[in-house]
């Protein structure tokens, strides 16, 4: 008697687990489905408004919030603007295999400033 009744026990656990391991798996994939449409509402939304960003950084709707707003601002005449260019990797190498009495001042200080990994970053920055 006793025994069955131990069999009887473990077998409604067993179906106890068992209905309740379904029904996670039922909660957690309503909850996923949930997430994917919140995931993808937020992705369109993001497109829209990448697009709208766009649309106000455009040359043409600056000017026109420009002279709506009356604020008399115009794009600098080519005269104006100082082009600033940064040496590449190439200029690593050419630093590097000239020879150190021909450095000025300035190129040697340059160079132990790029071999730092950090000043690097923020000479790549424009810092």
């Amino acid at each position: 008697m006793s025994k069955s009744l131990v069999v009887c026990a473990c077998m409604a656990t067993s179906g106890l687990g068992y209905v309740w391991q379904k029904n996670a798996i039922y909660r957690l994939g309503d909850e996923i489905k949930k997430r994917e449409a919140i995931l993808s509402s937020a992705q369109k939304r993001n497109l829209m408004q990448a697009a709208q960003l766009a649309h106000l950084e455009s040359p043409a709707e600056l000017e026109a919030t420009c002279r709506a707003c009356n604020l008399s601002l115009v794009a600098p005449r080519e005269s104006q603007v100082v082009r600033l260019y940064e040496p590449g990797p190439e200029w690593d190498v050419q630093m590097a295999a000239a020879p150190l009495a021909t450095r000025t001042a300035g190129q040697q200080q340059v160079q132990l400033r790029l071999r730092n990994p950090q000043s690097r970053v923020l000479a790549q920055q424009g810092l």
